[in-house]
């Protein structure tokens, strides 16, 4: 039987296509933890720089007047905030789908 005939005719296909487990090609597995380790590290980093600058524009812009300054630094916070959820919800949704 073609696989076209069995997709119409409504038989149950199971057994007949393979679904083998995702498996990583050898020696991939040390050097793509290392990336996304960096990667993460990265991230997060960036994530607490843009929330000091922003709390350093805020202040600054409510102690010299500069009202534009002071909305950059409060758009800065909150985008610092978002990420930050951003970032964990991202960690948790990724590892709930694949634990045993």
């Amino acid at each position: 039987m073609t696989i076209i005939h069995l997709l119409t005719s409504g038989v149950p296909m199971d057994g007949i296509i393979p679904n083998p487990p995702a498996a990583p090609p050898p020696g991939a597995v040390g050097p793509v933890t290392s990336i996304i380790s960096y990667v993460k590290w990265g991230v997060l980093a960036v994530i607490f720089i843009a929330g000091f600058v922003g709390a350093g524009a805020l202040a600054g812009g409510r102690i010299v007047g500069n009202h534009g300054a002071s909305k950059v630094g409060v758009s800065m916070l909150v985008g610092a905030a978002a990420a930050m959820v951003v970032y964990v919800a991202i960690y948790a949704f990724l590892t709930g789908f694949g634990g045993t």
